[in-house]
């Protein structure tokens, strides 16, 4: 079933609370001074059920300038506006100016009633102000909303109104999909005896149920949910576009506050700055570069800074890129609408959408900020990925998961693996891994400098040391990539292996035309280098000796690169028939199970305790033996 969530507008004294209670039976204004001085100051909440059989989620949001604060934080989750016009005083300054708000919001679909239809003069009045109203909504998302005369006192309309409430429900865009994970803007807080914290809200995407564990944001602390009310009913399970209360368990009230988001874990993060896409109304004054600002977005009011991007003002009327510095961090993600208001006097002065999460001040007269803002504003889906991906791949030194990227455009997972796993078939995208579930990407011209930076650094290399096999991974890593980890860097270099880019050659790599080649002289000394290590197979020579006899220290790694030499411990290096030698005495001594000592293996090698014990330490770490107390016996 679809959920929606009414809610109203209008100037104050117009009669929003009046026509909800006489729609819905529930008086919006629970506070004592709003019953005391007959105006509504904060958000009320009631629940309708329709015609359809449909039951919505009413918010009344207060109408006086003064409280416009607290009307945004209710008209942020509101799918269908009931815009309210006195027919004694007709459109008036707050008319407009919630109907601004909820353009700038995005509400597409909503029903006007004229309130106050027995207190008009006469029935040519009436019209009157039903004309007024329609040219107001001329031009706007709400231009074909039926505009109906009603009255709470006498009941005339209120028919009439409810079915086009229905309609209007009916054709509002709510997307009841599947996938969406919890998100609940919080709009009010209180303990309550016996139960201890309560937060409502507005469900704006996913399903919440008992036992839940989800993330107050931004303090980034986890809560359980001990209960779920929908319009002051225990629930089972609470979907998106409901009103919801929430019986917390792990956190205090005094740690909660009006702003702040419940959401599950590790899929919002908070920010004190984002990319926007910002319009600035017809009626306002012109915004400029670095202008201090009162921004709303979800239930939350902050200060901030617009920076323009390409220009150092706004005119009134204008669409622009900007990124809005914030005072205080808050939450929200890609796809969310904000209101911005004049820092003083304080007054509507437009709104948007956010792109993106900002990850530092851009350069604003750059022409790559400006392409990557039309991307976020208007790109494709697969541009969009490949975007997030490669400032994902940046931000964290390795390959981006699908899911990160579907985090940070706030979409479908298996939405965004598709796009990419698309991506990676048709070529502007890199897939690491085997499974499409486990995989991580990188675009293509980020894969191309990572390649081109390898390239460089391997040829630097070999015509520095030109008998090496290769450079070592760890060593070509911590010079042209040392904020990547092991794990992410050796995912790069299987790849480029596996593309023939480069080559594996044991824990080394190199460029494929690189070929190690010996003249007559290093031959020479190669052959003597290695006839010492044989000569004395089971107790060879210090690496330092074999230099002071002049052989070059080029050769020593070469035959370590080959794997004729094998360094085992810090210090001594085997020749690997000796190796195999110690393995085979080691396989004679433990025969049928026996354990033997190191002495034992010692005298069977015929060489010291340093040596034998460096050999035993290799056999163990190769799980050719075990060491149990001062014996070993066969792993196997």
């Amino acid at each position: 079933m679809r959920h929606a969530i009414i809610g109203t507008a209008g100037h104050v004294d117009h009669g929003k609370t009046t026509l909800i209670k006489a729609l819905t039976g529930v008086d919006a204004d629970r506070l004592r001074q709003e019953k005391e001085r007959g105006m509504t100051i904060d958000l009320g909440f009631a629940p309708i059920v329709l015609p359809s059989g449909q039951v919505a989620g009413v918010v009344d949001v207060p109408g006086h300038e003064r409280f416009i604060k607290n009307m945004l934080a209710g008209a942020h989750g509101v799918d269908v506006a009931l815009l309210v016009v006195a027919a004694d005083e007709g459109v008036m300054p707050q008319t407009q100016e919630h109907l601004d708000i909820l353009q700038l919001l995005g509400v597409r679909e909503g029903v006007v009633a004229v309130t106050k239809a027995d207190l008009a003069e006469d029935d040519d009045w009436l019209e009157l102000v039903v004309e007024d109203v329609r040219e107001s909504l001329a031009g706007t998302s709400l231009a074909d909303a039926q505009v109906i005369p009603v009255s709470a006192s006498t009941g005339c309309g209120l028919d009439e109104l409810l079915a086009s409430m229905d309609l209007a429900v009916g054709r509002a865009v709510l997307e009841d999909e599947e996938w969406g994970f919890a998100r609940l803007p919080i709009d009010r807080v209180f303990a309550m005896p016996g139960h201890g914290t309560v937060v409502t809200g507005t469900l704006t995407a996913g399903r919440v149920e008992p036992g839940d564990r989800l993330e107050l944001l931004p303090s980034g602390s986890v809560v359980r949910v001990r209960q779920v009310q929908v319009h002051e009913r225990v629930v089972e399970e609470a979907v998106r576009g409901q009103r919801v209360a929430l019986n917390l368990a792990g956190v205090d009230r005094s740690c909660i506050e009006r702003g702040m988001v419940i959401a599950e874990p590790k899929m919002m993060e908070p920010s004190s700055m984002f990319d926007v896409e910002l319009t600035l109304l017809e009626s306002a004054d012109p915004i400029k570069h670095g202008e201090r600002l009162h921004l709303h977005i979800g239930t939350a009011e902050v200060l901030c800074r617009a920076r323009t991007i390409g220009t150092d003002q706004v005119v009134p009327g204008q669409q622009v890129f900007a990124q809005l510095e914030l005072e205080e961090e808050v939450v929200a993600t890609r796809g969310d609408r904000f209101i911005v208001r004049t820092y003083s006097p304080m007054k509507t002065a437009g709104g948007g959408r956010v792109l993106a999460l900002s990850r530092g001040r851009r350069r604003r007269f750059r022409e790559e900020t400006l392409r990557e803002f039309e991307t976020l504003s208007a790109g494709d889906q697969p541009a969009i990925a490949r975007f997030f991906a490669s400032r994902i791949v940046s931000e964290r030194s390795a390959p981006a998961s699908f899911r990160d990227v579907a985090r940070a455009m706030c979409a479908e997972p298996a939405h965004v693996r598709d796009i990419l796993e698309e991506g990676a078939a048709q070529g502007w995208a890199v897939a690491f891994g085997d499974l499409p579930d486990g995989r991580s990407y990188m675009p293509r011209d980020d894969w191309e400098q990572v390649v081109a930076v390898i390239a460089r650094a391997l040829s630097q290399y070999h015509n520095c040391e030109p008998l090496r096999a290769g450079m070592a991974k760890e060593e070509l890593r911590t010079r042209i990539m040392p904020s990547w980890d092991g794990k992410a860097f050796s995912m790069l270099v299987a790849r480029a292996a596996e593309d023939g880019l480069i080559e594996e050659r044991g824990t080394a790599v190199a460029l494929p035309t690189h070929v190690v080649s010996l003249n007559s002289e290093q031959q020479r000394a190669k052959e003597r280098l290695e006839a010492a290590y044989l000569s004395s197979l089971m107790s060879p020579p210090e690496a330092g000796q074999a230099l002071a006899e002049g052989i070059p220290q080029a050769i020593l790694d070469y035959l370590i690169d080959l794997g004729v030499l094998v360094r085992v411990g810090p210090e001594l290096l085997f020749h690997r028939h000796a190796l195999v030698r110690a393995a085979e005495i080691a396989h004679e001594l433990g025969a049928g199970g026996q354990p033997f000592t190191a002495a034992q293996f010692r005298d069977a090698c015929g060489n010291t305790r340093k040596y034998a014990v460096a050999l035993l330490e290799y056999l163990d770490a190769n799980r050719i033996t075990v060491r149990i107390g001062d014996e070993r016996v066969l792993a196997c």
